[in-house]
């Protein structure tokens, strides 16, 4: 009997230590949090993991469901789409209940599969976005030289998903259980799931030089990428309007296209912005709690603060369909479509408006119908056949 009450008193314990987040302290010496702020992050990473989900799998929707999205440019959102669903549905929620709870009560293989997985799929997800980045840069730097484009893309998509599955090797190995504490004659036992710095020390690679590494090819390499290839981006779209010829026929109409343009490069250099600067203010504190905790700066390990750092990497994942494919208006005309198709109409005025699928655009044959009307102005209408072409390259570098 007296045995009993004491493996009771063991299990409340246990149930004690293992929630991170309380209002006392149970030993001397365990840390923990305020109940609040564990709430306020259960909230955050709930509220990332249902928006995130949602928004992913709509893109990867569009994207399989029609044909015509099929391009080489939207094969890297889908890339981009599938990384962050795994990050919103496998990562977070893993990691949010590591951060929860003290103690893992799952297998030794599922502690190392999920801690390579949370890694390969974060690597994936900021390798794709680099991806992104630079095959625009092509795209609109070397317009002409479309079958490069094309291989280009490949060994894009090759490198990303090679040096994914590399660079989350190590954090496989060093994912492991480590027993803490015993009672066979309760039988229970206290495992902790998380990378051991004695198994690092075994390994080739040494975890000093894996974070350094990590922060090179996760962080500083992808937004070196996004500031080199938008900055080029902004520019050549700039030159390419501004170096234009300004008169030609027909000025009504092409006037207010041309006014329609420059006011969508204004949006879309706003938007290039906004893309570095979620990108770096994201994956920033993160990065910098791993290096901090890595080189000992801070002795402790706070489970809170990197609970925090973790969430708000995490909310990249969660704008990235809302920055690559909400604002892209062929994407936009697919949701539409696809909220119309499942009768999700006023869900869809919610999100998009009351818009049915946006301003119609002048097409060639409207536009020659337009410039035959006017006799003898054949040096004009090459003018203006000229600035038609060239404004619908400016319509199509919009697009991220």
């Amino acid at each position: 009997m007296a045995g009993n009450e004491t493996c009771d008193e063991f299990r409340h314990l246990f149930s004690q230590l293992n929630q991170y987040f309380r209002d006392h302290q149970v030993f001397n010496g365990t840390e923990y949090a305020p109940k609040e702020l564990g709430y306020m992050i259960t909230i955050a990473y709930t509220l990332i993991i249902i928006i995130g989900a949602v928004g992913n799998f709509l893109t990867i929707l569009v994207v399989v469901l029609n044909p015509a999205m099929r391009t080489t440019r939207n094969f890297f959102i889908l890339n981009l789409a599938l990384s962050d669903f795994f990050v919103c549905t496998v990562t977070a929620p893993i990691t949010l209940y590591t951060v929860i709870y003290v103690f893992w009560p799952f297998s030794r293989t599922f502690c190392k599969i999920a801690g390579s997985l949370q890694g390969f799929n974060i690597f994936l997800s900021t390798f794709s976005i680099a991806s992104i980045a630079l095959d625009r840069y092509v795209f609109i730097i070397f317009p002409t030289k479309r079958e490069r484009q094309q291989n280009l893309a490949i060994c894009f998509f090759v490198m990303i998903w090679i040096t994914s599955l590399i660079l989350a090797v190590p954090l496989h190995q060093a994912s492991d259980v480590l027993q803490v504490w015993e009672n066979k004659d309760c039988n229970m036992y206290m495992f902790i799931c998380h990378e051991q710095n004695a198994i690092w020390e075994t390994m080739i690679i040494s975890k000093s030089t894996y974070t350094l590494s990590v922060l090179v090819t996760q962080y500083a390499f992808p937004l070196s990428s996004l500031v080199f290839a938008y900055s080029r981006i902004a520019n050549r779209m700039k030159l390419r309007f501004t170096n234009r010829a300004p008169t030609f026929p027909n000025g009504l109409n092409m006037s207010q296209r041309r006014r329609s343009v420059v006011e969508r490069q204004r949006r879309t250099h706003l938007l290039l912005m906004c893309v570095v600067a979620v990108f770096a203010i994201a994956w920033l504190p993160l990065n910098v709690f791993h290096f901090i905790n890595t080189f000992e700066i801070v002795t402790s390990f706070s489970v809170a603060t990197f609970g925090i750092c973790h969430c708000l990497a995490m909310c990249s994942a969660c704008l990235n369909p809302l920055i690559y494919a909400f604002f892209n208006q062929n994407f936009r005309t697919e949701f539409i479509r696809l909220f119309d198709r499942a009768g999700l109409r006023s869900i869809r005025m919610l999100i998009f408006g009351d818009n049915e699928l946006g301003p119609k655009k002048h097409t060639k044959t409207e536009f020659e119908s337009r410039t035959l009307c006017k006799p003898n102005f054949e040096s004009s209408k090459n003018t203006a056949a000229i600035e038609n072409i060239n404004l619908s390259l400016d319509e199509n570098d919009e697009q991220l």
